[in-house]
């Protein structure tokens, strides 16, 4: 009776499955394409940025700027004075909670400075603490802060200390265009000129990616 049954059975099986095809091929293009996972918009590796202010020129270079990972940074001032200070920066950034929009991130950088004035050279051995926080605009944008600092024991040649402050507004204008406004305050302290602003001064630039 069982066998029976099963045998019974089976052309409407076979029926079923052959029409799971059809059903497919007659489905909208339309329908199909939106079954499809849509194409991921990744962050560029590389970026330039370019800064003017009124103390100062600021050009850098990053690699890996996607906020989880971090990015490493060169980066090249000339002052008013013309003075000119060379940087280099590893950063890396974490988020405390996935629906939490503040990013807070810890670094290493070399500096290597001169000062036109008093004609002294510093180089340096700098700790980076950065945090921002983003903002619910029609754009991307966030409030960043970045803090660089080298005591003394880490500060050579005729240098004694270095501070560099940073504060931003940044508005993302598509994943490879930011522009920015913000403040820095850029010191170093010398053996025979004492302190010296390298830069103090609001300023405006761009990041673009490549």
């Amino acid at each position: 009776m069982l066998r029976g049954t099963r045998i019974a059975l089976l052309p409407g099986f076979l029926a079923l499955a052959s029409s799971a095809p059809a059903q497919q091929r007659d489905q909208a293009p339309e329908a199909r394409a939106e079954e499809q996972p849509a194409a991921s918009v990744t962050d560029p590796e590389n970026t330039f940025e370019f800064a003017l202010s009124g103390d100062s020129l600021w050009g850098a270079y990053r690699r890996h700027l996607a906020r989880a990972n971090g990015h490493a940074a060169f980066g090249l001032l000339f002052g008013e004075d013309d003075d000119l200070a060379l940087s280099a920066r590893l950063v890396r950034f974490g988020e405390p909670v996935a629906d939490t929009p503040l990013c807070l991130g810890v670094g290493l950088g070399l500096l290597g400075a001169a000062v036109d004035v008093s004609d002294e050279e510093l180089f340096a051995v700098t700790l980076t603490g950065s945090a921002d926080y983003g903002l619910d605009l029609d754009y991307p944008a966030r409030i960043g802060l970045e803090a660089s600092f080298a005591p003394d024991l880490a500060t050579f040649a005729d240098g004694e200390q270095v501070l560099d402050l940073l504060v931003r507004f940044e508005l993302d204008l598509s994943s490879w265009a930011t522009g920015f406004v913000g403040y820095r305050h850029y010191e170093v302290e010398l053996d025979d000129q004492g302190d010296h602003d390298l830069d103090t001064s609001f300023h405006v630039g761009v990041r673009l990616g490549f």
